[in-house]
């Protein structure tokens, strides 16, 4: 009773063609170094990548700071004199 499914086992790659077999075998090995790969390319980080990060940190530093600039002005001047100096980051 148990020959059976060691014997079917055991048939499969002789029913099917080399191709077919081989792309069986090497699928699940084919699937982890896809999963490797995508894990790793998610982990590092190019240059360009890190300009960007650092460009959208400072782009933010300097709203925060034209924010305030605003919630201290006291008159229209003041308030233009904070636009004017911050106006690039519109």
């Amino acid at each position: 009773m148990r020959l059976f499914p060691i014997l079917s086992v055991a048939l499969v790659p002789v029913l099917l063609s080399g191709c077919v077999a081989s792309k069986i075998v090497t699928a699940p090995f084919r699937a982890a170094g896809t999963v490797v790969e995508t894990a790793v390319d998610a982990t590092t980080q190019t240059q360009s990548e890190r300009e960007e990060d650092l460009g959208r940190k400072v782009l933010a530093e300097r709203k925060k700071q034209r924010d305030l600039c605003l919630d201290e002005a006291q008159n229209k001047q003041e308030r233009r004199n904070c636009k004017e100096a911050y106006e690039r980051d519109d």
